[in-house]
């Protein structure tokens, strides 16, 4: 099954975000110093035909900044992390204030980064208050990619804030709130945000409204009412129990949120969608933390889609809400790879599945590692293949599984089983959760204090450098063993490992 993940987010910051490297556009933002603020509200209006399908969103934004007088302008990208349609899907841009209409001059251009951005803004200051509208073409639905784009499906809509939300320039921190306005959609709908039911509102940086999931049309919830734990929304008829792919996310929630043991049990929307055409089956968690959007077609499966497939993916795109990023990117074996490892370990551990379906998960990811030209790679030259090479991108998935399941044996066999990885791991996650974020020079300086040189050179010759990991004899905490097998290709083949349960179940 695809997964597509966006490890290498970056976070906005204080400059125009436009010029960061090819992922996202938004606006200057003020510091906190300069001692403004503003109200930036931004309403969704999906627009519907007679069968109730959604065919656009109209986006409505309101704009009451404490720095008016100077021009109302927004610049977005022509592409969305150089793959999705954006700009280009906008249309019927008009601005108003308190004179009246401000007319909003186009034009297209390259920033110095190689961006290419197309920019409106009006021909005078604003006066007071601005309104800003405009409309939102949706993505087709078999459109491969991130899931970022917003898309129709079971008479209603989905999609990501980052693809859907433009910032105007200059706006400072203050009260930002994003909404939905149901009134020309199918009766009984209802719309959801990563972070709440119908409306959330957030005070600091606009941009903290990016990055969200959300979606809205005849939902399905999994819950009586939304809660300040986890919740989770189905749109659409999928190929699978919806109720039991709902209640599983919930349990595994629980499960992870005890192992990892750092960031008690957040709040948590997972959104599974059903798009009206065959779709890869993705599964991508924001960046912010707090939400994941599961996306299958339909009527069917993919060949050799099962429940427990899709159950899996549900699992890992919840994990990155402890698992995060190492600051800078540059690690897809991280934050890919300790996730695979925790997500096909955790739910057996904590009773949830047999080792045996542990021991699939592991095997599926075994061979992506295994049997791929990118084996013997540096992680440098396979974070910079293209992004379409799937293939090559999950070698860091596989690679990273296999170097943390070496790392918990090695953890466990020092401290004579009092200690495992995520144990050890803890005040890692705990220093970064209070303002000290994981970078490689901290990853390695808590790795020589575990492994000592030697175990920081491992680390160098293996996941960075390429050199093939073979399993250590008590991996996966000693539940599952490693059968040799190898993959053909033609006259040639690549040796790997399937993986058995060492006990039956």
């Amino acid at each position: 099954m695809r997964r597509i993940a966006l490890s290498s987010h970056c976070r906005r910051s204080a400059t125009i975000c436009a010029t960061l490297p090819a992922l996202f556009l938004c606006a200057s933002q003020p510091s906190p110093a300069q001692g403004h603020s503003s109200t930036f509200d931004v309403t969704f209006r999906p627009e519907t035909d007679a069968q109730h399908k959604v065919v656009a969103v109209v986006v409505k934004e309101r704009i009451a900044s404490g720095s008016a007088g100077r021009p109302l302008a927004i610049t977005v990208p022509l592409k969305y992390v150089g793959l999705i349609p954006f700009a280009t899907q906008i249309s019927d841009v008009t601005a108003r204030d308190e004179k009246g209409v401000l007319a909003m001059a186009t034009e297209e251009t390259t920033l110095p980064d190689g961006m290419k951005v197309r920019r409106w803004r009006s021909a005078r200051a604003v006066s007071g208050t601005a309104n800003l509208q405009y409309t939102l073409a949706l993505q087709p639905p078999g459109m491969t990619g991130p899931p970022y784009g917003a898309k129709a499906g079971g008479l209603g809509v989905s999609g990501n804030t980052d693809t859907m939300v433009v910032i105007p320039e200059g706006l400072p921190e203050g009260r930002n709130s994003l909404r939905w306005d149901l009134s020309r959609m199918a009766p009984g709908s209802r719309g959801v945000f990563t972070g709440g039911e119908d409306t959330i509102t957030v005070s600091g940086a606009p941009d903290q409204l990016l990055d969200r999931w959300l979606m809205a049309g005849r939902l399905q919830g999994g819950q009586p009412r939304a809660t300040e734990g986890f919740n989770a929304y189905t749109l659409g008829t999928p190929p699978f129990p919806a109720i039991k792919a709902m209640t599983w996310g919930r349990v595994v929630y629980t499960a992870l949120a005890q192992a990892y043991g750092y960031l008690g049990v957040p709040r948590y929307e997972l959104l599974i969608r059903t798009l009206d055409a065959p779709s890869f089956a993705t599964g991508t968690a924001t960046y912010r933390g707090g939400g994941s959007l599961v996306t299958t077609g339909s009527p069917t499966y993919l060949r050799g889609q099962t429940d427990g497939d899709v159950f899996n993916t549900i699992a890992h795109e919840i994990g990155h809400q402890w698992v995060g990023q190492f600051d800078g990117g540059g690690s897809l074996w991280f934050a890919e790879g300790l996730n695979v490892y925790v997500t096909s370990t955790v739910p057996c551990e904590a009773g949830l599945q047999s080792w045996s379906e542990c021991g699939d998960q592991v095997t599926k990811w075994s061979k992506a590692y295994y049997d791929s030209e990118g084996r013997d790679w540096s992680q440098a030259r396979i974070e910079d293949a293209p992004f379409g090479r799937e293939d090559l991108r999950l070698v860091s998935y596989g690679r990273g599984m296999m170097y943390f399941a070496n790392l918990d044996a090695a953890i466990r066999t020092q401290s004579q089983g009092k200690r495992t990885l995520l144990t050890a791991l803890r005040p890692l996650f705990e220093a970064r959760r209070d303002g000290h974020p994981i970078t490689m020079q901290s990853w390695e300086t808590w790795l020589r204090g575990e492994l000592g040189e030697g175990g920081v050179a491992s680390f160098r010759n293996t996941v960075l450098g390429g050199s093939v990991i073979k399993p250590d004899s008590a991996a996966f905490g000693g539940h599952l063993k490693p059968v040799p097998t190898s993959y053909q290709h033609g006259t040639s083949s690549r040796s790997g490992y399937i993986w058995r349960s060492r006990s039956p179940g």
